[in-house]
């Protein structure tokens, strides 16, 4: 009898998990091992790991991790079809250590659905009602740009690592238009809290296998950078909460200009209340969560592709001579380049462009979660599945590049030497969900980027040893440490 039970035991599980199989998945990259999936596949280098396993499956495959099915997408064809055509059905965020633990579900990275799109639809409009691509926004980075400028010309020529000083500039920026706020470069908190910053992107990286194992997050010890984690983020929230000082806040309650995003997101809240709306994802959490979304993704981005620029400038001379004579030509020295100049200062825009496919500082895309199946490739992604984007595929795809190994600005300038952006360059993402600041970051990257190449001619630290280019990889890619002797081209 027991056996009879035990075998109709067997054969109903076994009936259960051959129903739930996903039908026409995507192939996978080798066997799944019971518990850790394809962990065991994963080597070093996790962006080279993906490219192997795309050369080999195509641009659609499906990774086990742990107990969690992720689909991986690549190439520019897919990506687009996936995040253009099926973006309701991929606008969730899945449920990981992530965006359960440090975002909370909530502010404009982990929300989804119509709390999503309410978050993104007033963000959006508060950062345009604050000068986002007006000449107002940009003083406000030519502000920074210049106390860059004068900081790096006291160093007097001396070897320097102006990673942290470009930092604190590019925060200045993203604080006036969060919180009205700006640091200088030795202020004790700036320092603490950029210090934070740059743990956290680094433990993102190696401590996204907790995503996939929860269960290794209750190990002694913090193996898995997991208890580390959870107190620069609870440290990060506490600073922001003091930075919005609600208690000092005056409401904007007429249609007069916006100090700050806090400001009109405090405004947007006492609205709402007065209206008795309650399901809606403009609160005091989410005002919290997106402000240090806010600060944190606006930062990061642009700090790395401004140092990555100077990496490159050092490692290819010929360019950044290049660089300054069109400057120099079409601008002049008496004055700094503005964004009126853009369209002008073509080189130099390809330049900027090149720097950011080549280093593509955010390699993956956030997760998805689909909510109902969905067709990709000619494979069926289940419902339920998690969906990640591989950008880095895009951006160094031999297909539409040529040569994506060479840093070579002149592949987005036509014959006629006009600037020409291919479709394939996402390193923004695409979408509606693709980042909320990349105006701000353009146009951050230029003024920045215009006035070191005007102001300066770099070289490494040392004659004949050129820093390697080759990142540090983590959640982000980052340069790796060096130093750079800034010669002032003013005296």
């Amino acid at each position: 009898m027991l056996g009879t039970v035990l075998a109709f035991l067997v054969t109903l599980v076994a009936l259960l998990w051959w129903r739930s199989r996903p039908r026409n998945p995507p192939p996978s990259p080798g066997l799944a091992l019971p518990v850790v999936g394809h962990l065991h596949l994963f080597q070093d280098n996790p962006v080279d790991q993906l490219d192997t396993w795309r050369q080999r499956l195509g641009n659609i495959y499906t990774l086990q991790m742990g107990p969690f099915r992720c689909v991986m997408l690549s190439g520019y064809e897919l990506i687009s079809e996936a995040l253009l055509n099926h973006h309701e059905s991929l606008l969730e965020r899945p449920n990981n250590f992530s965006h359960e633990e440090l975002f909370k579900y909530s502010g404009i990275i982990s929300l989804g659905g119509r709390k999503w799109k309410e978050q993104r639809a007033f963000l959006q409009s508060t950062l345009r009602s604050l000068g986002m691509g007006r000449d107002v926004m940009a003083e406000r980075i030519r502000i920074e740009a210049d106390y860059l400028l004068a900081t790096i010309d006291g160093f007097n020529g001396q070897a320097s690592d102006i990673s942290n000083l470009v930092m604190v500039c590019v925060t200045n920026v993203i604080t006036g238009v969060t919180f009205s706020k700006r640091f200088d470069q030795g202020d004790k908190i700036i320092v603490y809290w950029l210090g934070f910053l740059k743990r956290l992107f680094h433990l993102l990286g190696s401590s996204a296998v907790i995503n996939f194992f929860p269960v290794l997050k209750y190990l002694p010890g913090d193996r898995f950078n997991y208890k580390e984690l959870k107190s620069i983020i609870r440290q990060m929230r506490a600073t922001i909460l003091e930075w919005t000082e609600k208690d000092k806040r005056t409401i904007n309650e007429s249609d007069e200009a916006f100090e700050d995003i806090v400001q009109a997101f405090l405004t947007e809240i006492e609205r709402k209340k007065s209206q008795g709306v309650k399901d809606t994802s403009l609160d005091d959490v989410n005002l919290l969560s997106s402000a240090l979304s806010l600060f944190n993704a606006g930062t990061e981005t642009v700090t790395n592709t401004i140092v990555f620029a100077v990496l490159y400038m050092i490692n290819f001379p010929n360019i950044q001579a290049k660089l300054y004579q069109e400057i120099k030509d079409l601008v002049g020295t008496d004055r700094a380049p503005d964004v009126s100049d853009k369209h002008k200062l073509k080189f130099l825009t390809a330049f900027i462009m090149e720097t950011q496919r080549f280093a593509c500082v955010i390699p993956l895309g956030i997760d998805r979660l689909s909510t109902k199946d969905v067709s990709l490739g000619g494979f069926t992604v289940t419902a339920g599945t998690s969906v990640m984007v591989n950008l880095d595929s895009v951006l160094r795809d031999e297909k539409v590049w040529g040569d994506p190994e060479v840093f070579r600005p002149d592949r987005f300038l036509d014959e006629n030497g006009s600037v020409v952006a291919k479709k394939e360059f996402v390193p923004f993402s695409i979408g509606k969900r693709n980042c909320i600041g990349e105006g701000l970051a353009t146009m951050e990257l230029f003024i920045f980027i215009s006035a070191l190449v005007q102001k300066f001619e770099f070289f490494p630290e040392n004659e004949g040893q050129i820093p390697s280019m080759e990142p540090d990889i983590g959640f982000s890619k980052v340069a790796k440490p060096f130093k750079v002797r800034a010669i002032s081209r003013m005296k």
